[in-house]
């Protein structure tokens, strides 16, 4: 039986898209507890409709999240950190703290990549992902905060 998925279903299919599953898994399963849907004509068009619809959106938001990215592709942003009279550092630089410099520079969607928090004065580079794809990369330049 050709069925269209309401649901992701883990090993089986994601949402809308249309496959061809046993008669006995459709009927007691997957249609009385709303996974699926038969695959009618109308329910086929409307899926093919909704289909094209989210391809356009997810289109618009990669086109979106690319300008955002050129926006602050390979900018340098500066942190000032306390430190010790031998130079030691008080304190890192972490992947929130980068997020909320990049909101001050109106970058909504980016996630800094980082293994563990920046505790070492100097310029790190740093991924920054847009999700869908999109990444770039900035470089923090952490400084000391003496006067």
């Amino acid at each position: 039986m050709k069925v269209i998925f309401l649901q992701d279903i883990k090993g089986i299919g994601k949402k809308y898209d249309i496959k061809d599953v046993s008669d006995g898994y459709a009927r007691n399963f997957l249609l009385p507890k709303k996974l699926a849907e038969a695959a009618t004509g109308a329910a086929l068009k409307s899926v093919m409709e909704l289909k094209s619809k989210m391809e356009a959106e997810r289109g618009k938001l990669v086109s979106e999240l690319k300008a955002e990215a050129e926006k602050i592709g390979g900018r340098k942003i500066i942190f000032k950190v306390k430190t010790g009279d031998k130079g030691e550092v008080f304190g890192s630089v972490t992947a929130r703290d980068i997020k909320d410099e990049l909101e001050k520079l109106g970058v909504r969607h980016g996630v800094a990549v980082i293994p563990k928090p920046i505790k070492t004065l100097g310029e790190t580079k740093v991924e920054i992902n847009f999700g869908e794809g999109v990444k770039t990369s900035v470089d923090i330049l952490v400084e000391s905060d003496e006067k």
